[in-house]
């Protein structure tokens, strides 16, 4: 009975320290080709934040901290409690990190932002305006960040990613349905 505990104690750590480097590539090797996978194929761009690699990142820290557990600890009352709590932090992290993301088609942009669950779908006529925060570095004009203000009064700001590099057709759907374009800086 001795070498079955043992057995059991391997096959844990040896799980936990595979999650505890998929902490590091899942989130964008596994989860993101995940999420994109079912969005709709119109989507021109998909993009997410950078705070979707962090909470799947945690997500799997807590998935290997429970094998950890398992593997370590005598106390079956703690373990499993401990065990439970570290579970939901994992399988929470890791739903945050595929429910982050955003994409536009022809017809609309649609956005779930970090840290929610549904997601917003605004046609171009929600657009209030695009801002393009522009700086110079080296003698380079370049977009630093963008802005879209809604109608609805809330603003999404992007700083980075893949938003950054295809947003023009956004400009010419917002311009064409009302919206204004706005250029800082420079």
């Amino acid at each position: 009975m001795y070498d079955v505990v043992d057995q059991r104690r391997v096959i844990s750590f040896t799980i936990a320290i595979i999650l505890f480097i998929m902490a590091f590539l899942g989130p964008a090797a596994i989860l993101l080709p995940l999420k994109t996978g079912f969005i709709t194929r119109e989507a021109e761009v998909i993009g997410t934040s950078g705070w979707s690699l962090i909470t799947g990142g945690i997500g799997f820290l807590a998935l290997a901290a429970v094998f950890v557990l398992f593997a370590a600890m005598e106390d079956k009352k703690k373990k499993w409690t401990i065990s439970l709590a570290l579970f939901a932090v994992g399988v929470a992290g890791i739903l945050l990190t595929v429910k982050d993301y955003y994409y536009y088609t022809p017809d609309h942009f649609v956005i779930n932002g970090p840290f929610t669950l549904t997601s917003e779908t605004y046609e171009w006529t929600d657009f209030e305006s695009v801002t393009e925060n522009l700086t110079k570095e080296g003698g380079t004009l370049f977009v630093e960040s963008l802005e879209f203000k809604m109608k609805d009064g809330k603003t999404y700001h992007f700083e980075r990613g893949r938003m950054l590099q295809g947003y023009q057709p956004i400009i010419g759907a917002v311009t064409a349905n009302g919206g204004k374009h706005i250029r800082n800086g420079g």
